[in-house]
């Protein structure tokens, strides 16, 4: 694999981090809003509001619904496992999605057993999110990837999650690459909104069926 570059998703996540060590943003703060944050970083709300429940689900901050945003007095601040990454950057995609394969269809499963309320709207409108983006021919990787992170969080298993969380520039460089397979697009955002129901409706096994598809998928079409 060629060197990793650093996606906007994964600076903004880098740079709300720094904030946190150099004391700017100290325990305890109320954060700004999303769209203050989005502006100082010069992103997205979407990218904005998905780098932060990576820093909830790692600890960093918490997100309190009609209160706001804060750092937790207890930040679980860890070294950045990204550093350790530059020898895995020869890696394959079918590597990177082997392991995918391993993971996720088990992430989905258990997202439709335990998935909140708030969690399965959330991977509705990112589902639809992608298909609209899909039919514009616009890009969706923020999107794509903000959904398989939402499944890990729905999956609420945090060893999982610190997992998934410490490879996400590979995930991230893995993904640009698959999504330029043939139909896969249009693939990808057919798989989300049947695995987003399937969670919905807690289909336990559906759901993982339905996510082994997916990856398997993509497997399939780059070993011919």
């Amino acid at each position: 694999m060629k060197q990793i570059k650093q996606t906007a998703f994964q600076a903004t996540i880098e740079l709300m981090k720094q904030k946190i060590l150099d004391g700017e943003w100290a325990p305890g703060d109320r954060l700004p809003t999303l769209q203050q944050l989005a502006a100082d970083f010069s992103v997205s709300v979407t990218t904005v509001r998905e780098a932060l429940r990576i820093l909830e689900s790692q600890g960093n901050v918490s997100i309190e619904h009609g209160r706001g945003m804060y750092v937790r007095n207890d930040p679980l601040l860890l070294d950045d496992p990204a550093v350790a990454l530059e020898e895995l950057e020869n890696i394959s995609i079918v590597d990177l999605l082997e392991a995918r394969l391993l993971i996720e269809p088990e992430l989905a499963a258990l997202a439709a057993q335990r998935a909140d309320e708030d969690q399965i709207r959330r991977l509705r409108v990112l589902a639809e999110r992608m298909v609209r983006q899909m039919e514009e021919g616009g890009p969706f990787f923020e999107t794509d990837l903000a959904f398989h992170q939402l499944i890990a969080e729905g999956a609420a298993n945090p060893v999982v999650a610190r997992m998934l969380n410490s490879i996400l520039p590979l995930l991230a460089e893995g993904r640009k690459q698959t999504n330029t397979l043939p139909n896969m697009r249009t693939k990808a955002s057919n798989y989300h909104v049947l695995i987003a129901i399937a969670i919905e409706e807690r289909q336990s096994e559906t759901a993982r069926q339905l996510m082994e598809g997916h990856i398997q998928s993509m497997l399939t079409t780059l070993k011919k």
